[in-house]
């Protein structure tokens, strides 16, 4: 099967191109295209930029239809290019509607004009919005705050468009909160260890008491798989753990693996539009033979090492990634 991933050197596409050309190489012939935006994005680049079964094209999915490929006899396009910091799409709304809507958009052209047989579009349960009780289930309405989850669920919206006008074969996933090895130090796990290991705290936004669905990302590349294989055309598949963990929670678990006291959380101004839970029902993708097994103990323990052993890898981006997030209380709203 010749399959084009986008976003391959982001986090979650990463460890799905990893596990993908070295477990998989005798089933597919892979292309990946990535803008390389990011300092992490390029760091995963200089691991892994080509192969036996591997061609790799520093381009934007925006363009895709400019690019040059050696063929476009792609049987497979799967999605991971994205936008996907909710603190940045507060004040730059306008790239996450740019790369994940209109590059959404165009990417279904390719595959229409170039006759791509299926597509699946990588989502997130923040599309559902938030909860209480609820466990979102994936015919449920769309009800997106951030700017980061309405250009998710567009996207989604854009998906279904096709497939009703163009009765394209697309299959869309909506994982939980991953976390795990490569994961960009905006996001609160790794961001948390990082201010551990410099300054002995963690930044907490409002009084910590949002909840979030935890998976981890190898779960995550699992579940991914597992559609690939048995996923129905025209469908919608959730994927959770079933592990749910307050802020709070997360950041005393990271703290006491550094024997530090939950006197070293620091509580900072919310964010706007905070959602409080996240929640999905994943019964439909388990209904595959699915299911997730990594324990949250000892995924957080392999995570917290993993960044540990790594700090050349996150440590240069880290000061402008903290000045990005002042911008979320210094500039007007």
């Amino acid at each position: 099967m010749k399959i084009l991933v986008t976003g391959c050197y982001g986090f979650i596409g990463f460890n799905f191109l990893k596990k993908l050309i070295k477990e998989y190489k005798d089933e597919f012939e892979v292309t990946g295209i990535d803008l390389l935006n990011n300092s992490y994005s390029k760091l995963n680049y200089q691991q892994l930029n080509t192969g036996e079964n591997f061609e790799f094209l520093s381009e934007n999915i925006i363009d895709i239809n400019k690019i040059n490929f050696k063929k476009n006899d792609f049987d497979l396009v799967i999605n991971f290019a994205a936008e996907s910091h909710v603190d940045t799409s507060i004040y730059n709304p306008d790239v996450f509607i740019q790369t994940n809507v209109l590059g959404v958009n165009n990417l279904l052209k390719f595959c229409l004009e170039n006759s791509v047989k299926k597509y699946i579009q990588i989502s997130t349960d923040e599309v559902y919005g938030s909860t209480r009780n609820h466990y979102f289930e994936e015919t449920d309405i769309l009800n997106p705050s951030s700017p980061y989850s309405a250009s998710k669920a567009s996207a989604d919206m854009v998906c279904n468009a096709y497939m009703k006008t163009y009765d394209m074969d697309i299959k869309t996933i909506r994982p939980a909160n991953n976390y795990g090895p490569f994961q960009q130090p905006e996001k609160l796990i790794p961001f948390s260890i990082s201010n551990i290991i410099e300054n002995n705290e963690v930044e907490i936004y409002g009084d910590g008491s949002n909840i979030r669905h935890w998976l981890y990302v190898k779960d995550t590349v699992e579940g991914i798989f597992k559609v690939i294989e048995k996923g129905e055309s025209g469908e919608i598949y959730n994927i959770g753990s079933g592990i749910y963990h307050n802020n709070n929670e997360i950041a005393e678990k990271l703290l006491s693996k550094f024997n530090l006291s939950k006197n070293s959380i620091k509580y900072v101004k919310d964010r706007p539009g905070h959602d409080f839970k996240y929640a999905v029902n994943f019964d439909k993708l388990s209904n595959l033979g699915w299911s997730p097994k990594y324990d949250f103990e000892n995924a957080l323990e392999e995570t917290t090492e993993w960044y540990l052993e790594n700090k050349n890898w996150w440590s240069e981006g880290i000061a402008q990634i903290r000045k990005n997030r002042d911008l979320r209380f210094n500039k007007k709203q």
